[in-house]
This record gives C-alpha cells, sequence and structure tokens, in this order.
C-alpha cells in the first residue's frame, strides 16, 4: 500500500493523511502521544505505524509521522508533548529520537523553518502564559500515557441567551477582520445602526501600525454612525490569529508575513498587537472592555448563539464546529460545555494531503503550489479549502479541459505569468475577490470545470472533518460554513455533493437560514447585505455582550 501512495503521490494525485492513518491501524505498532496544554488539559492520540525497511517506503512514514506530530502542536500547542512507543522497532525509536532537531527545539524562532515554525506559536503562547518554551518527553513505558482530562458539563444555551439579551440594552461594536477585508457593525439597544466594510491587504504590510491604523479607522467611521453619546459599553473582535486568554500570542499566519520578512526584531513589532485592546478601549465606556477571539472561534460561537435561539438548541450541547472560507480556511470550536478552547486551534497549518509531488516545485504564491505560504510545507489546509484552493483547482481544471476558460483568466486580467509562475494580480488593484467570484459565477452557471473546483473543494472539507475527528474528537458532528464560498446555494450544493462522496458529513451554511437571534434576523431582512456577508460582525456583538 505504502508504494500505491507513493506512485499516486508522483502522478499528481493527492493523498489523504487520514486514509494513510486507516490504512496503518492494521500494523498493531505505534507511537502513544500526550499533550498538556497551557490551561492543564491533558489529551492524548495514536498514532499508527509500520515497521518498514525500505528506504523509499521509510521516508514516506517519516513523512506522515512528521506531519501527525505537526499538526497536533499545530492546533494544541502545549507545555510539552510525551512520546511513548509500543514496539522495540529500532527505527520508530529514532522517529522519536529525531524530533527535536526536526522541530528545531533549540533553534531561535527567527531562525525556525519548515516543522519548527509551528513552535514559535505555541512558544508565544507559553511564555505569554507563564511557561518555559515546548519540549518533547520520551520515555518507554508498557504502561503508556494517561488519558484526556475529563470534562464536567455546563448549560451552555443559558449562556448564550443571556448574551442576547445583555446585547438588547447595551451599544456595542462588532468586527470580523479578514484577509481581504474588515466587516463592522455597530448597535444600540438590540438594533444595527451601521454595516462597514472595509478592503485592505495585510499580508502585504510591512508595519503592525499599518495593520492596527486601519482597524482604529473603521471603528472611527461606526462610532460616528453610532453618535457621540453613544460610546461603546465593549467591542466584540474576530481576529484572523491565534488569541490565547484575549492576547493575540500567534504571529506565523499569512497575514502578518510581511510584516515578518520587513522586520529587522519581528518579536518586538509583533508585541505591539498586545496594545490592540487598549488602543480600542480608549473608545468605549468607562467600566467597558474588549473582548477578542480567533475569526474561526468567532463562527463556531455566531453558530452557536444562533443555534440556541432555534428549534434545534439541543445541538449545543455537542458543541458546535465551523469553519470559515476566505483566504485560508479559518475553523473555531466551541466545545460541549459552550466555552471556546484555549488553544491555537491553527487546523489551517494542518497537513491533509500526503500526496500531489509535482505541486511541491512551485513556488508558495504560484498558483498551481500546495506550499504553504509560511512554513513551505506542502500539503497543508491553508491551499485546499480556501480561496488559493479555488484558485489552484481551476487552473488544473480550466488547463486540461477547458482552455479558452483557462487563457480567459489571463485576458480579463486576473492573473498573469511573471518570474517563471502565475500569480493573481494584487496592484494596482487587487484581483483576489473578483477572481474567486468569477470562478463561483461560472460554477452557477453549470459551467461543468468550475463546478468540479468546488466539489473538489468539498472533498478536501472531507479530508478536513476526518482531521478535526482524530485530532479534537468534538461530539458536533456538522460543520457550519462562512464566508463567500456560502453565498452561492450552487457552490455549497456543489461542496456537499464532493464531501458526501468521501463520508457521510452535513455542511450546513452559516447564512439566512441560520438566523434566529433579533440582530441577525434584522440583518437577513436588510435589502442591502447579508447574513453570509456580515452574520459574523454580528456574531461580534454578542460576544461582546457575553461579558457584560
Amino acid at each position: 500500500m505504502i508504494k500505491g501512495f507513493i506512485k499516486r503521490a508522483k502522478n499528481g494525485e493527492s493523498v489523504y493523511i487520514n486514509e494513510v492513518r486507516d490504512i496503518f491501524a492494521s500494523a498493531n505498532t505505534a507511537i502513544e502521544c500526550l499533550v498538556e496544554t497551557t490551561a492543564g488539559e491533558t489529551h492524548r492520540w495514536t498514532i499508527p505505524l509500520p515497521c518498514i525497511d525500505d528506504a523509499e517506503e521509510r521516508k514516506y512514514i517519516r513523512d506522515y509521522f512528521h506531519a501527525n506530530i505537526y499538526n497536533i502542536i499545530s492546533v494544541f500547542g502545549g507545555k510539552y508533548m510525551t512520546l511513548n512507543s509500543n514496539s522495540n522497532d529500532v527505527f520508530l525509536k529514532e522517529l522519536c529520537a529525531g524530533l527535536n532537531e526536526v522541530f528545531q527545539v533549540n533553534t531561535p524562532r527567527i531562525n525556525r523553518s519548515g516543522y519548527g515554525k509551528s513552535l514559535n506559536v505555541t512558544d508565544r503562547v507559553n511564555a505569554a502564559m507563564g511557561f518555559p518554551p515546548f519540549h518533547f518527553k520520551i520515555i518507554n513505558s508498557k504502561e503508556g500515557v494517561e488519558n484526556k482530562t475529563p470534562k464536567a458539563k455546563e448549560d451552555s444555551v443559558s449562556k448564550f441567551k443571556k448574551a442576547v439579551k445583555s446585547a438588547s440594552c447595551s451599544t456595542l461594536i462588532g468586527l470580523d477582520i479578514g484577509g481581504t477585508d474588515i466587516k463592522a457593525a455597530g448597535a444600540i439597544n438590540g438594533r444595527i445602526v451601521t454595516l462597514k466594510e472595509y478592503d485592505w491587504n495585510p499580508a502585504g504590510m510591512t508595519k503592525i501600525e499599518q495593520l492596527t491604523d486601519g482597524i482604529d479607522s473603521v471603528v472611527k467611521e461606526v462610532l460616528i454612525e453610532l453618535g457621540e453619546s453613544n460610546k461603546p459599553d465593549a467591542i466584540g473582535i474576530g481576529f484572523p490569529d491565534v488569541i490565547i486568554l484575549n492576547k493575540i500570542v500567534g504571529g506565523e499566519t499569512l497575514k502578518t508575513r510581511g510584516i515578518r520578512k520587513s522586520s529587522p526584531d519581528y518579536e518586538t513589532e509583533f508585541a505591539k498587537l498586545l496594545g490592540l485592546n487598549e488602543m480600542l478601549l480608549a473608545y468605549c465606556k468607562p467600566g467597558g472592555f474588549v473582548n477578542m477571539t480567533n475569526d474561526g472561534s468567532l463562527a463556531a460561537f455566531t453558530a452557536a448563539v444562533e443555534l440556541a435561539f432555534s428549534n434545534r438548541p439541543d445541538e449545543i450541547k455537542h458543541g458546535v464546529l465551523a469553519h470559515t472560507l476566505g483566504t485560508e480556511l479559518g475553523t473555531g470550536w466551541v466545545d460541549e460545555n459552550g466555552n471556546i478552547p484555549q488553544i491555537p486551534l491553527e487546523i489551517y497549518n494542518c497537513i491533509i494531503d500526503l500526496g500531489n509531488y509535482p505541486a511541491r516545485a512551485f513556488k508558495p504564491f504560484d498558483l498551481r503550489s500546495t506550499l504553504n505560504f509560511n512554513t513551505l510545507i506542502a500539503g497543508t489546509m491553508q491551499k485546499y479549502a480556501s480561496q488559493s484552493g479555488a484558485y489552484r483547482l481551476a487552473l488544473e481544471c480550466f488547463k486540461s479541459d477547458a482552455a479558452e476558460l483557462y487563457n480567459e483568466l489571463f485576458n480579463r486580467g486576473f492573473i498573469e505569468e511573471r518570474d517563471t509562475g502565475i500569480y493573481v494580480i494584487t496592484s494596482p488593484e487587487d484581483k483576489r475577490k473578483p477572481l474567486l467570484e468569477y470562478i463561483m459565477k461560472l460554477a452557477d452557471e453549470g459551467q461543468p470545470q468550475a463546478e468540479e473546483v468546488f466539489r473538489e473543494i468539498g472533498k478536501c472539507l472531507a479530508a478536513t472533518w476526518f482531521e478535526t475527528e482524530f485530532l479534537l474528537n468534538p461530539e458536533a458532528k456538522r460543520r457550519i460554513l462562512y464566508g463567500r464560498f456560502v453565498k452561492s446555494f450552487k457552490c455549497l450544493s456543489l461542496l456537499q455533493e464532493g464531501a458526501t462522496e468521501i463520508t457521510d458529513i452535513t455542511l450546513e451554511p452559516g447564512d439566512d437560514n441560520l438566523a434566529f437571534t433579533p440582530l441577525m434576523q434584522e440583518l437577513r431582512d436588510n435589502p442591502d447585505y447579508t447574513v453570509a456577508q456580515f452574520g459574523q460582525a454580528i456574531g461580534a456583538i454578542h460576544f461582546a455582550a457575553e461579558g457584560l
């Protein structure tokens, strides 16, 4: 089977990590892995691994093993990771012993690359929480490692209903900050006063001040609409980075790539983002506050609040897992107790594809590439269930079966060929959103190759589902989707069709059908805006109200 995986990879086919893991499960040899998070919780996984002598197959197994470890760290971070093998096989023991070098544990953050990049976020989280840098512990015990920390059940529905009630008698601002735009909403006493959209390109910025100034200008516009006498009681924010206990502690996303490359001292520069809370707090009433979470977590929170007011509130007891399909794949999880787990949850960074070797030859910003923009690791969700995935798949499908459409992408000025690569045009006019909308329009019109783009993304979402099952084991078995992709019923149907080819999974849109609170229903009935556009900005208002 390993030879078959390698052959498929060389032929440009995807080989999803869950498929490999399922096949390896029959090997009866494995490495147990335990992580203790900064919140003091312990989580455990079993990574099945066969004992093989063939050199090429061993390399594939090594890549698979490192991908599993990398995915766990990307999602959970942790104070440390304990690994234990149930086999005396020398190769498996060498895999564990080599992790310090592969993940560059003792390398300064600025010099880390590849797998080591995942530890940059983890070490920033640990430092912010007062813990030493991440490290590996290798043991050899027949007892294995301890199990997950059990959770006590809480009443999450009441928690969400309280937030909506608080929003009905407060002045609030909600910000949904993304990679191509910021969406903002202002509300007074449970009624929408203003909705604002601001296009920007944070990935092209070179200083933190450019990023914070953009956010500041949007908030000032909302404040004007609210009126001088209506200072906000709170501001809720969905921000595209790792947020732990209201602190921005990630620093490895595409949005700050330009700043990382330009700054001679990135750690000091990035630390300026810690001042975002104080900057916005100055606009609030005395005693007000700023409540911030990751944009993916905000999506899950938004869905959970709406479900609390629906005819199926019992679903919340299983938790809510949501994805935002935008410049990257955002993921949010509200657990079975209605809490946002304080973990990095960088699902977009996880490796799902151990195949498609030819696509690895292209530079990361080349539209044909599967390399992660930051880590340069191939096969991460960032390049599959996302805007980048749509571009790459459109080029593949159009070039092979619809040459006229492929040429049209150039003729319409969406993309260009330069430096031996193919890139989306971002200057003098940013064509990222128009390009995606064009591909979606073709799919809406029934163009077969464009339809196939969204079926394939649906398959990627199914692979993502399998990986979240392995990593998080959530009780929630449906995935709620937000973002530009779900604005089109046809595209959403194609996503569901592709996902269902792989597994029985329900993809539910965060659109007008998920509008049950008074504010969201008001947005639903607005003739100029949609829930798919501004739903998370309304969710940010409820998130702001959660602490009142």
